[in-house]
């Protein structure tokens, strides 16, 4: 199939596709420009800072489906991606991602995500199977999500994104590139070891040449080429964007603030955002860090205590997170930390290449460990930790992870739950467990000696 049938081809099947979403979120017989007009009742820059966020979350969404956010149809070039993909190259060359993962937290935020989990299982896909990629599978069996031009998948951190991927490749028969991330350079650059940094760079080169080589995909699939001074600017944003996220975190962290936080705190979540190297990125964590700012309150009497979140949070509608919002302050957040140095504009697929090789996530328990403990605030009362069941990734290291927390004299509460899975929420259990964590955190020693 050539490129013009292709888009042809896309463009047609993304106009049914749109149609069947409106449906199983409960707007059938809804005009999709309608939806969209729906959905974006206030202009961006009126946005506070949260909303912003979900805003351009929802709008690259629609225009997925080649819509404009007045209804207008557009075609876009569309690469499905997983989570860790960078997204800089992609805008640099003028491709939209769709992340799957994030595809499936929006279905749960709308009620939409069990049934499409329901249609997973249904078709043998199993149940103890991570939910974010079940969710989606469904949406693809059910013909909701936007045929993609390309798909791109990294093996690193989530185990089941590159089969999924491969799933949809098959289903939409387009052509699909994996890049392949070296496990545990994070450990070897952090052993002080000079033949262990060596091969560090050794994984980072590895890692640049499949770069290049996804780069020639893209334009082989697509037409679309890498302009040089459009990435510089992806590159300036993305820096822009590292610079004000960082100073929004440093602020919570140092003082109180009359800002609530709580949930839309976790929402940020750069280490998940599909929207670094856009421009409006900046705007977000710009706005972030000023509204904190504002509200800074060194003489609040709020006794809260102040708490690190780990991994996510669920995203169907559960009292877990407005009961959390009464009872602790979330200072800082595993999912906010910007692990990355600011990429290099003069070298920028090698700089991407080397944050992508360091992800620290993607290590050994003990190595991830360390740094978190290395990290943690003497000003954090504690952590909680919110862990699907169905990551073999996180939950899975649970245990070493708690005993090392202990060691360490840092207190730690880990919810085993899910993030899209609602069928096994169960919140009078889980809040005795808060209840129980928070109580105890007065007598650590840790608290008690501040």
């Amino acid at each position: 199939m050539n490129r013009e049938q292709m888009i042809k081809e896309n463009t047609e099947q993304r106009k049914v596709q749109v149609e069947n979403l409106l449906r199983v979120n409960g707007l059938e017989g809804i005009k999709p420009s309608d939806a969209v007009k729906m959905a974006f009742p206030k202009a961006f820059e009126d946005l506070s800072p949260s909303a912003k966020r979900g805003y351009l979350n929802t709008e690259q969404f629609f225009n997925a489906y080649n819509l404009d956010t007045n209804g207008e149809s557009t075609y876009r070039h569309v690469a499905w991606r997983s989570l860790f993909v960078p997204t800089e190259i992609m805008y640099a060359m003028g491709l939209l991602p769709f992340t799957t993962e994030m595809v499936a937290s929006q279905l749960a935020m709308t009620g939409a995500a069990r049934e499409r989990i329901e249609t997973a299982e249904a078709h043998n896909f199993s149940g103890d199977l991570c939910s974010f990629m079940k969710a989606v599978a469904g949406g693809v069996i059910e013909n909701i999500f936007p045929t993609p031009d390309i798909l791109i998948t990294s093996t690193h951190l989530c185990d089941p994104s590159a089969k999924y991927s491969e799933l949809a490749a098959h289903t939409y028969k387009r052509p699909e590139f994996i890049l392949d991330i070296p496990y545990g350079l994070y450990d070897l650059a952090t052993s002080g070891s000079e033949k262990d940094l060596a091969r560090v760079e050794e994984g980072v080169d590895y890692i640049y040449e499949q770069l290049q080589e996804m780069i020639a995909f893209i334009t082989e699939h697509t037409g679309l080429t890498l302009e040089s001074e459009k990435m510089r600017q992806v590159i300036q944003w993305t820096n822009e964007a590292r610079t004000w996220l960082n100073e929004g975190n440093d602020t919570i962290l140092a003082e109180r603030t009359s800002a609530r936080k709580g949930v839309r705190e976790l929402d940020y979540a750069a280490n998940v955002m599909q929207t670094w190297g856009t421009q409006r990125i900046v705007d977000v964590y710009k706005s972030r860090c000023k509204e904190y700012k504002a509200n800074l309150d060194p003489k609040s009497d709020n006794t809260e205590p102040r708490i690190t979140w780990f991994h996510l949070r669920p995203y169907f509608k559960t009292p877990l997170m407005t009961y959390l919002d009464e009872k602790i302050d979330i200072s800082s957040s595993q999912v906010n930390f910007a692990f990355w140095e600011p990429l290099d504009p003069a070298d920028p697929i090698r700089s991407i290449a080397r944050r992508t090789a360091l992800h620290p996530a993607f290590s050994s328990v003990t190595a991830r460990t360390r740094m978190a403990i290395n990290e943690v605030s003497d000003d954090i009362d504690g952590i909680i930790a919110y862990y699907p069941k169905s990551c073999r990734h996180f939950h899975g290291g649970s245990i070493m992870e708690n005993e090392m927390f202990k060691k360490a004299g840092v207190p730690i509460l880990t919810i085993d739950g899910d993030c899209i899975d609602d069928r096994g929420d169960d919140f009078p259990i889980v809040k005795t467990r808060v209840d129980r964590f928070l109580k105890s955190l007065k007598k650590n020693p840790r608290n008690t000696k501040r």
